[in-house]
Formats: structure tokens, C-alpha cells, sequence
């Protein structure tokens, strides 16, 4: 710490070993105002060493107080620097005065007088002044830190939940941050910790209108069943059924995706906390999902508009994995279960058909383990899809 001494020349005696005795503490001292050269320098000197140093110390005296004193200059170029003394100005008590003779500012902060040892007294109250300064200095970074680190974290946040790629389709989608998880409930598969790297899952099954433009582009692949039942105009929200697996792979591909695979799906739907259902473990209700409705025809009060049950989001936002329609993943299916496939399964290499998870429109809601087979060829009213795409 930087320490200004001011002091009458009077008392330099005095004064002297308390200016080693800081010098001991590491501090930084001006004290030796009698060698400076006088002329114009000198004032410029001492108003620089003044105003450049962390703590004043005033000692206190009737020739520092006595009119005409340099110690009163600088006394009044203190004052001008820290209006408020407080932490500052340390006035020490070397004669005792009438306090009616001290400038007032002086005296509006604690003076120092020591019965005993006036240097040891000193050192002391600077070592506690610097503690405090430190204190201060630390909390200020520490604050200064925060105000730069909070602003950081949710720009790393912002970046981390935006989808680092670009969709052909404009689908949004959500991240799911990589880990660990509990995959499989020991009934449809064995129950295993499997660990996946991080990935975009569409928050929304696939809907009619997408679907539509990828018919337009791609001008090779038939029209879902029930296309014709259907008002793009109207029911464009719908999510798009009566699509085979081949239809769904060819879609996500076109759209720069791919399908999910198993693993994907139950981690979206599960989160890493080995829950029932998306939204947690309480039973379905007709606000959570789209499921046991009575209706000939899926786009006919069969299916519900895509988000339209945001109550039944998973934990990071995906909709709709449970009711509405079930969906294909990537996966072949096979009743044996490579266990020790726990790093990014793909599924077995060969299978009968394909994996389709999550429960159609007029079904009971399963739950999130649940898996079914399908062939790939397969068409029914309540069976979509939505794609997924790993972090690049």
C-alpha cells in the first residue's frame, strides 16, 4: 500500500521510526518531504505523491496545525482528493491539541492516540486498513468477475441450446446434452446405463406441411395413406402419418437429419432421472397427451396439432413423444439385446423389422420403454416420425 506521511518538520524524530516500521510491512512510504528540492518541483512533487497514494497519515501536532505549516497545504490537498476520508486519512494523535483547532474534515474520522507506543500503534492500524483495503479489492474482482462470468455463462448457454446447424426444413429442435442414462426396464429390454454423445431431436413429430414440401421437392415418393383426407390449409399442424420407415429415413436425410436412434428417443423421453413418461411419473391425462380418442380417421379427430400438449413436454422441451402418434427410430429390431452395447448403440446390425416407440392417438399411453415392431414397408394411421441430427 502507498502511505504519505505528513508531518511537521518539527517532529521528524518522532515520526521517522514509524516510517521504518511500515517500510518493514511492505509498504510503499513518502516521507522524506525535506529532501525534495523546493521551487515550483517540489509543490508538484508532493500534491503527485499526495494524490497517487492509498492511505494519508496525518500526524498531529501544534506545529503540523500551526498557520503557515506546509502540512497544512498538504492537509487541504488531502481533502480535495478524498472529500470523504473515511478509509483514507488516518489522523494520528503526537501532542494533543484542542480538537476546535483541527479542520473539521480532519475530525470527522476516528483519531489515533496511543498512550503507549505510538509506532507500534501506527503499524498496527495500517496493517488493519490494508486488510480492509485487500478485503475490498478482492470483493470488487470477485463482483467484477461475476458481472462478466454471468453474462458468459448464458451467452455459453444461448450457444449450447441453439441448434448448431441449419434445417432444410425449419424444424426446431432441442439439444440433449450428452451422459449417461438409464436405458430399458428390464420387461421390454434389459435395464443398462448406456451413454450417448449429445444430439438435436425435433421438439415436434414431423408435420403434414413439412411433409408436403418434401413431397414437392423430392417428387419420388408416394403420398402417405389418408393424403387425400387431408386440408394442408387447415390441418397443416397435424403431424403426418401413414408414412413407412422408408418414407421417414428418406425424409430426414432430405432435410440434413437422420432418424433417432432407440437410445436417442428414450433419453429424450426419459431424461437421465429413468422417469414413466416424458413429463415425469404421473399418470397420463388428457392434457399431457393425445391418446384413447375415438375417431375413424387420424386426420379427422384422430391426431392433434403438433405442441398442443405442452403439460406433456419432456424435461428439456421435446412434445409429443407419448400419444399422438408412435414414431419410427433408426433401429432394426431384434428380441436379443447386445447389452454390452452401451456407447452410442445403433442397434443390432441385422433384425426383423424395425423399432417404432412412443403410443398412436387411440391407444393407452405406454410407457417411455416401451417398444414395438414394425416392418419396414409398414403404414398405419398412427405411426410418424420426427428426425435427430448428433452436435457437429
Amino acid at each position: 500500500m502507498r502511505v504519505f506521511i505528513s508531518y511537521a518538520s518539527q517532529d521528524r524524530a518522532q515520526v521517522e521510526p514509524v516510517r521504518y516500521a511500515l517500510e518493514e510491512q511492505g509498504h510503499d512510504v513518502f516521507f522524506d518531504r525535506d529532501d525534495l528540492p523546493a521551487g515550483e518541483g517540489y509543490t508538484t512533487r508532493i500534491r503527485a505523491a499526495i494524490e497517487r497514494c492509498d492511505l494519508f497519515v496525518f500526524f498531529i501536532g501544534p506545529n503540523a496545525i500551526d498557520p503557515g505549516s506546509y502540512t497544512l497545504n498538504e492537509l487541504d490537498v488531502a481533502r480535495r482528493v478524498w472529500p470523504k476520508p473515511s478509509g483514507r486519512v488516518l489522523p494520528v494523535v503526537l501532542h494533543p491539541v484542542p480538537l476546535t483547532q483541527l479542520p473539521a474534515w480532519l475530525t470527522s474520522v476516528t483519531l489515533l492516540e496511543s498512550a503507549g507506543n505510538t509506532t507500534a500503534a501506527v503499524s498496527e492500524a495500517v496493517h488493519t486498513l490494508a486488510q480492509l483495503r485487500a478485503r475490498e479489492r478482492r470483493r470488487r474482482i470477485a463482483l467484477f468477475a461475476a458481472a462478466l462470468l454471468v453474462p458468459a455463462i448464458a451467452l455459453a448457454w444461448w450457444f449450447m441450446q441453439r441448434p448448431a446447424i441449419t434445417t432444410r426444413d425449419g424444424a426446431p429442435l432441442v439439444r440433449i446434452e450428452g451422459g449417461t442414462f438409464t436405458f430399458g426396464d428390464d420387461e421390454q429390454s434389459p435395464q443398462r446405463q448406456i451413454h450417448l454423445s449429445p444430439f438435436f431431436i425435433d421438439r415436434f413429430e414431423i408435420t403434414t406441411a413439412r411433409y408436403a414440401k418434401f413431397l414437392e421437392a423430392t417428387g419420388s415418393v408416394a403420398p402417405p395413406d389418408e393424403w387425400d383426407m387431408l386440408d394442408l390449409s387447415q390441418q397443416g399442424e397435424l403431424p403426418v402419418v401413414g408414412v413407412s420407415w422408408r418414407d421417414a429415413d428418406a425424409y430426414c436425410r432430405w432435410a440434413g437429419r437422420r432418424l433417432p436412434t432407440e437410445a436417442e428417443w428414450e433419453r429424450a423421453a426419459r431424461f437421465t432421472d429413468a422417469r414413466l413418461y416424458p413429463w415425469g411419473n404421473d399418470e397420463p391425462t388428457p392434457e399431457r397427451a393425445a391418446h384413447r380418442r375415438d375417431a375413424e380417421y387420424a386426420y379427422q379427430g384422430g391426431v392433434a396439432a403438433v405442441g398442443s400438449h405442452p403439460a406433456g413436454a419432456s424435461r428439456e422441451g421435446v412434445q409429443d413423444l407419448a400419444g399422438n402418434v408412435s414414431e419410427w427410430v433408426g433401429d432394426r429390431y431384434s428380441e436379443s439385446v447386445p447389452i454390452d452395447d452401451v456407447r452410442d448403440p445403433q442397434g443390432p446390425a441385422e433384425g426383423n423389422g424395425r423399432v417404432v416407440r412412443g403410443t398412436g392417438w387411440h391407444q393407452p399411453v405406454e410407457t417411455a420403454t416401451r417398444r414395438y415392431r414394425a416392418d419396414e414397408q409398414t403404414r398405419a394411421d398412427d405411426l410418424g416420425f420426427r428426425c435427430a441430427v448428433g452436435v457437429r
